[in-house]
C-alpha cells in the first residue's frame, strides 16, 4: 500500500492534483485535514529565542577545550 500525503490551500471544490495520476483506476482512501493556521505572514520577523546553554548539562568536560575564548583554535 502507497501512502502520499499533499499540503495545499483549498480555494475551490474542484482539485486538480497530478500526484494522483497512478492511482486512476485503483480503490484509495481520501482523508482531508483542516490544519489550524499558522502564524501569519506579514513579513515582520517572528519572535525568536536564544537556544544558548540547553544543552549545557549535557556537555562532555573531557571535550572542552581549556582555552576556548581566549584566542585558541584547534582543528
Amino acid at each position: 500500500m502507497e501512502k502520499i500525503t499533499i499540503q495545499r490551500k483549498i480555494t475551490s471544490e474542484t482539485l486538480r492534483i497530478s500526484q494522483l495520476k497512478r492511482f486512476i483506476g485503483k480503490d484509495v482512501e481520501i482523508t482531508v485535514k483542516e490544519k489550524k493556521p499558522g502564524p501569519e505572514k506579514t513579513g515582520k520577523p517572528t519572535e525568536t529565542h536564544s537556544a544558548d546553554g540547553i544543552l549545557a548539562e549535557f556537555a562532555n568536560p573531557t571535550l572542552v577545550n581549556e582555552e576556548e575564548g581566549k584566542g585558541a583554535t584547534s582543528c
